[in-house]
């Protein structure tokens, strides 16, 4: 089943170009960018559940944005499934 989850993010100690590069690499790896707020993406994926859809949503931005010396804080949603919130910290 294709589920289209929603990802908020929350980017402490990453600069400008550091972000402008994330947001790139994350829209390379099918997140799609949502213009009207600042630091959200959707994300289309094929799952067996909501919960499912997003754990693969959350494997694929901590993904990308590991590679960034930053810390992460996410709020995903999907359907009408309990929302999760997560923090993490990628260290250089």
């Amino acid at each position: 089943m294709q589920y289209k989850v929603l990802v908020a993010a929350e980017f402490k100690d990453l600069n400008e170009d550091a972000f402008a590069e994330v947001t790139g690499r994350l829209e390379e790896h099918g997140l799609e960018k949502i213009p009207t707020l600042n630091s959200t993406w959707e994300y289309a994926c094929d799952a067996e559940d909501e919960a499912d859809a997003k754990d693969n949503a959350i494997q694929a931005f901590t993904n990308v944005v590991r590679t960034y010396p930053c810390e992460l804080g996410l709020v995903v949603q999907a359907g009408t499934s309990q929302i999760i919130r997560r923090k993490k910290k990628f260290d250089p």
